[in-house]
């Protein structure tokens, strides 16, 4: 056996024997992909209902206008339990894992910009950039109720 072909043996050998199923690497990211998005709702039914926010994602803002964090809730829950149906049902095809794969890349980059939204957010509603984003149509800021964030944040 040439270096190259050992190598390969080793770092296959490396990798727990679990993760050499697609089956189960779906499972994880789908996983992943579940938590994640329920960050992005936390995240987004606090500053919506607090200080307001810009939500480029039309379908989501048409959720918010029904001004009730529960709505929202129900919306992105069934949404996101839809789509990991889905991938949990074919996690056995390629097709699967790779747009498992996607959906992981695109909510860790949405939580990466969540990360930069929120060091960035005392700055933005102290400021005049605040006001002039209160003006875009993008803006959403949800008033809380009974069913509002005092149930859903603590």
């Amino acid at each position: 056996m040439d270096t190259g072909a050992q190598s390969a043996c080793s770092i296959i050998r490396a990798i727990p024997l679990p993760f050499l199923d697609r089956s189960f690497r779906v499972i994880v990211l789908i996983t992943l992909i579940a938590a994640m998005s329920m960050v992005d709702l936390y995240l987004t039914i606090l500053y919506i209902t607090h200080w307001g926010m810009n939500e480029v994602n039309p379908l989501a803002r048409a959720m918010m206008e029904y001004q009730s964090p529960a709505i929202l809730g129900i919306w992105k829950v069934a949404t996101v339990t839809l789509g990991i149906g889905i991938l949990a049902m074919i996690r056995r095809k390629r097709s699967a894992e790779l747009g498992a794969w996607i959906g992981c890349l695109i909510l860790g980059l949405l939580m990466t910009h969540w990360v930069s939204y929120i060091n960035e957010h005392s700055r933005i509603t102290d400021g005049p950039i605040h006001i002039d984003a209160m003006g875009d149509p993008s803006f959403v800021f949800m008033e809380s109720d009974l069913l509002g964030p005092s149930s859903v944040i603590p």
